[in-house]
């Protein structure tokens, strides 16, 4: 029950990341959004984000955990409300930075609670079972947002997370248990002096940049090359959502007794493969071939997301895992944002091609992570 109100947190958190791309050919043009506004709006979360998550650890040596997870949910709850008076584009940016700073500080919080509440045997299930509602909003949010902003509502799905961003408050106060062992008051990059949790951290930030970079750049270059037309993607990214969030709750149990390591190896390798023959197919592309790729990928990754997290959080002792849950999350958003400006002139000299093969290296980088940086606690 604990999982499922984390996942349930870790649902609406992933609403307010994913839906903005949905909404952006909808927002009203008084608002003066344009290009350049469009990549200020990603920005200004991500920043927010990344500072949100550093605060986590610091934050939890005071409140505990939960009482971090509540407060940043809580905070998220009325950010979100917020979003319907938005005027212009500077009330959107500090909106857009405020939410990100409470998603980063509940998303970290979250996570940490559902390290410390699942014995390390049992991890990767749990880790799972967590992340597939993360995935769970892509299918869902993306969808809602668009029908909401065809009626003529655009900013309605920051009512529907706020809501599910309480009820996610809710259930977690009632069924994830107090802190057993507080988290112990320390440096913010102490976990940084461990080698085996660096190299877990590289590895998580060029798998998270590599492919989720990559899936936004994807949707420009399916319509471009007139594959999937940008108005017919949308059951596209529900199907591959879907097939994301089942990979992520029904795999991460395979891992525990695959192990997590040589489970999180195995599907690098997978990844690697992936992206590889994604790029060697990208000039001219087979569709069914492609679909089939697409969907063994969305799969794959969204399995290895937990484990691999379950693997890092076994590096550190329960009372830093606060600390080390921050300090990925703002790693993660440094993937993001260094894979996007790296694929940025790759995209442009060498087409979508280019990219992949970038993902497909980065992949290959964060397996030799992992190979020779990090063994397996038992």
């Amino acid at each position: 029950m604990a999982i499922a109100s984390l996942a349930l947190a870790a649902f609406a958190l992933n609403l307010n990341t994913n839906v903005l791309g949905a909404l952006l050919p909808f927002l009203p043009e008084d608002l003066g959004i344009g290009s350049g506004g469009s990549g200020s709006l990603v920005a200004a979360a991500a920043l927010g984000s990344a500072v949100g998550s550093l605060s986590v650890g610091p934050l939890a040596g005071r409140f505990g955990r939960r009482g971090v997870l509540i407060g940043g949910l809580l905070a998220f709850v009325v950010v979100s409300l917020l979003h319907l008076g938005i005027t212009s584009l500077w009330s959107f940016l500090c909106l857009r930075a405020l939410s990100g700073a409470a998603v980063g500080l509940a998303y970290a919080a979250a996570s940490a609670l559902a390290a410390e509440v699942s014995p390390y045997a049992r991890r990767g299930a749990a880790m799972g079972r967590f992340n597939a509602g993360l995935f769970l909003a892509i299918p869902i949010g993306m969808p809602l947002s668009v029908w909401m902003a065809r009626s003529g509502h655009w900013n309605g799905i920051f009512v529907v997370q706020a809501v599910v961003g309480a009820l996610g408050a809710y259930w977690a106060l009632r069924a994830v248990p107090p802190q057993a062992r507080s988290e112990r008051p320390a440096q913010q990059w102490a976990v940084l002096l461990s080698r085996p949790v660096v190299a877990g951290l590289v590895a998580t930030m060029l798998h998270v940049g590599s492919f989720f970079t990559s899936v936004q750049l994807a949707t420009t270059w399916l319509d471009r090359t007139g594959m999937v037309p940008k108005e017919d993607q949308m059951m596209l990214w529900v199907g591959l959502g879907g097939a994301s969030v089942l990979g992520s709750a029904l795999l991460g149990r395979f891992s525990d007794r695959l192990g997590k390591r040589t489970f999180v190896l195995a599907t690098s390798a997978l990844l690697v493969g992936c992206f590889g023959l994604l790029a060697g197919m990208a000039k001219v592309p087979d569709p069914w071939l492609l679909l089939v790729i697409g969907a063994l990928l969305a799969v794959t990754a969204a399995a290895r997301t937990g484990p691999l997290q379950a693997l890092v959080s076994g590096l550190v002792p329960d009372t830093h895992l606060g600390v080390l849950m921050g300090v990925r999350g703002a790693v993660m958003q440094v993937g993001v944002f260094g894979f996007a400006v790296s694929a940025a002139p790759l995209n442009a000299a060498l087409g979508f091609g280019g990219v992949l093969m970038l993902a497909a290296a980065c992949q290959l980088l964060s397996y030799l992570a992992i190979q020779f940086g990090v063994r397996e606690v038992r």
